[in-house]
């Protein structure tokens, strides 16, 4: 895997955005986005309007790069439309919403990949393809997909203890996409993890897979969900504020809706509400583990994520971790 991560920021412009469009294409090509073969028209468009359940929808915008529109048909999307029915929140600014609208409000179906970077795309679903193998052929039972943008803290770790608990074992999935700024690098995780690998002795392994975030909250987990399905997970774990940024979403709305909804999943999940330390047990858990609510102190990637950023140490994650990504002269947040 490692040779892997080397040979595709080789060949996969990162740092580009329209990138993202790329990677949404061969991963609709490849077959693993549950509820669209291609990127979808208006029409289509409203029925994931209607249907909570298909998770995120994925759009091409009028004018990338990658893309020959000589056939193509356009049609154009409200804003409004989108931030109500599909991120469902009121602020007109966020993040998630900048980067659907990028582009512009003109989408369109018919598009092709350029031949230039039909390679790309092929690179894409082997890539993505290896990392199927790789989970069947671990052999065990319950496999569990973690998700993850931040380097691994003491909290993380009782989630872990937790997943195992009805898992064989957890496959550390992050996302090899376009993230936005201050998110970790691929470098950053993949570094900070192998500490962990060594620790959990054969019960966590660290496979990632190449797809967007798109920063949608409950709809991004649950297009997050339906993705580790089609890749052969049994198990995907949902956690406080899944996939959502700048505090837009309240902590359980991703939990809420998916629970709404698991008569449609074929996987099962593993939510959780997010660690704390608790200062009555003394110990770190899981929200709702124990009543000592008046007592708990959260345990924050983001407050973790600022610390390394200025060099400052961490009580509630790994002294190991820590020194090693201090030690690196490598980029370890976007």
């Amino acid at each position: 895997m490692c040779l892997l991560l080397i040979e595709i920021i080789a060949v996969i412009n990162f740092n580009d955005p329209q990138t993202r469009y790329l990677i949404d294409f061969a991963n609709l090509k490849h077959g693993i986005i549950k509820y669209q073969k291609n990127f979808i028209n208006k029409n289509q468009l409203n029925k994931f309007f209607k249907n909570k359940f298909y998770g995120m929808p994925l759009l091409l915008p009028y004018g990338i790069k990658y893309f020959d529109y000589s056939n193509a048909k356009k049609f154009s999307i409200s804003q409004i439309d989108i931030r109500k029915k599909i991120f469902n929140i009121k602020k007109s600014d966020y993040v998630g919403l900048k980067i659907f609208y990028k582009y512009g409000d003109t989408f369109c179906t018919g598009a092709k990949i350029k031949k230039k970077y039909i390679k790309h795309v092929n690179f894409i679903i082997n890539f993505n393809k290896k990392i199927i193998k790789n989970i069947k052929k671990t052999g065990k039972n319950k496999k569990t997909a973690f998700q993850t943008r931040n380097i691994p803290h003491l909290g993380h770790e009782r989630i872990f203890e937790k997943i195992l608990e009805i898992s064989d074992l957890i496959v550390i999935n992050p996302l090899l996409g376009i993230k936005k700024k201050n998110d970790c690098t691929n470098f950053a995780l993949k570094k900070s993890y192998s500490v962990l690998r060594k620790i959990y002795k054969g019960k966590l392994i660290y496979l990632p897979v190449i797809a967007n975030m798109h920063y949608c909250g409950p709809r991004e987990a649950i297009h997050h969900l339906n993705l580790r399905e089609k890749l052969g997970f049994n198990i995907f774990a949902v956690g406080r504020d899944h996939a959502g940024a700048e505090n837009v979403y309240h902590p359980q709305s991703a939990i809420s809706l998916i629970k709404k909804n698991l008569k449609k999943f074929k996987i099962q999940v593993f939510a959780h509400m997010g660690a704390y330390f608790c200062k009555r047990c003394n110990k770190i858990i899981l929200k709702g583990e124990c009543s000592h609510q008046k007592n708990l102190k959260e345990i924050s990637g983001s407050e973790f994520r600022q610390n390394i950023m200025r060099k400052k140490s961490y009580k509630f994650a790994r002294k190991e971790i820590q020194d090693i990504l201090r030690k690196t002269n490598k980029k370890l947040f976007y």
